[in-house]
């Protein structure tokens, strides 16, 4: 579960930016994070994760905590293959890979063939695929997602929010996304946060 209570978030110190935020995700939920742009969707984002400390209040997480934080790009190491690349996160932290887990998701992803390719040579739809297996091998607790569909075709979009849907499904893994999409938002989330812009005195 996060239960996000923030009276004020900065984007630096002195400029406030939103105001009076709460809301809470149950565990194995997806919420999807909407508002327009610049108002601070990221920025609740990097909150979770620990990298961003400009704000009052208090966000509770579970105890020790692993997040999977999955950008809309630059998630992968161009110099390291896809196998390499889904099992990065779990390899640093423990030193150990399930070669035959690593293989069965790799599969799941529709990526079976391309282990030993680059990231410089996949499509928009499979770099996003073998994001979201290093996102998903490294068994996260939450995994926070800032626009990761964006940039794909109407037609790939679908195909990897399906591939995603069935994951998190499968681990019951507590999800906030940003989109600016309302039908992303509608078709994804369980619950829909909206933010809205802090108002000025």
């Amino acid at each position: 579960m996060i239960e996000f209570n923030a009276k004020t978030i900065y984007y630096e110190p002195g400029k406030p930016i939103l105001e009076n935020i709460s809301f809470v995700i149950e565990d194995g939920e997806i919420a999807a994070l909407t508002g327009a742009s610049g108002i601070g969707k990221s920025t609740i984002l990097k909150i979770i994760a620990g990298i961003h400390t400009e704000y009052e209040g208090k966000i509770s997480l579970p105890e020790n905590s692993r997040i999977a934080f999955l950008l809309q790009n630059n998630c992968l190491l161009p110099w390291k293959t896809v196998y390499d690349n889904v099992v990065l996160l779990r390899k640093i932290e423990t030193g150990q890979v399930d070669k035959k887990s690593a293989e069965k998701l790799i599969e799941s992803l529709g990526l079976s063939g391309y282990e030993k390719q680059y990231p410089l040579f996949l499509s928009g739809g499979q770099y996003q695929r073998a994001a979201l297996g290093q996102a998903f091998f490294y068994e996260p607790d939450i995994i926070l997602m800032d626009e990761p569909f964006s940039a794909l075709d109407a037609k790939t979009k679908r195909e990897i929010q399906e591939v995603f849907l069935k994951l998190q499904k499968q681990h019951n893994i507590t999800t906030l996304f940003v989109t600016h999409n309302p039908e992303e938002a509608e078709y994804m989330g369980s619950k829909i946060i909206n933010l809205e812009k802090h108002k000025e005195d």
